[in-house]
């Protein structure tokens, strides 16, 4: 298997960490120094490190009754191995926080782009765009 095709199982085991609310799988993907640019977006501050990754799922499952991701499409090239592109789309049920709004529970639709830089074997950094306009239904 080439290094490219390992980067990019890489990146399909991280979705699979969020898939199956399995944080078990971060510690085996994520570097000690990793660095995530997009959660600058909504926490504030970039995510770093293990403890960051998994911050980072710990607020999708505290937040999301129920969430799927799915990779559309992965790019990778021989000239950058390090690198991973995904296209994804999400679907996501924010958490009801009163027996009002259980019944306007909305469905969450978005896609987005993610780069993902590899070393040794972890993740290293991310960047991500998302759609920023969420279709709910």
């Amino acid at each position: 298997m080439s290094q490219v095709e390992i980067n990019k199982a890489i990146i399909q085991r991280y979705f699979e960490a969020y898939n199956t609310k399995n944080e078990a799988i971060l510690d085996e993907i994520i570097s000690t120094d990793y660095i995530d640019h997009g959660q600058t977006s909504y926490m504030g501050a970039p995510g770093k490190g293990l403890a960051g990754a998994k911050n980072d799922l710990k607020h999708a499952i505290d937040n999301f009754d129920d969430f799927t991701n799915v990779v559309e499409a992965m790019i990778a090239s021989e000239a950058y191995p390090d690198l991973v592109g995904a296209y994804w789309k999400a679907t996501s049920t924010p958490k009801a926080t009163s027996p009002e709004n259980q019944q306007a529970k909305k469905i969450i639709n978005f896609r987005g782009v993610s780069i993902y830089r590899i070393q040794n074997g972890k993740m290293v950094e991310t960047w991500h765009v998302t759609d920023g306009l969420s279709s709910k239904t």
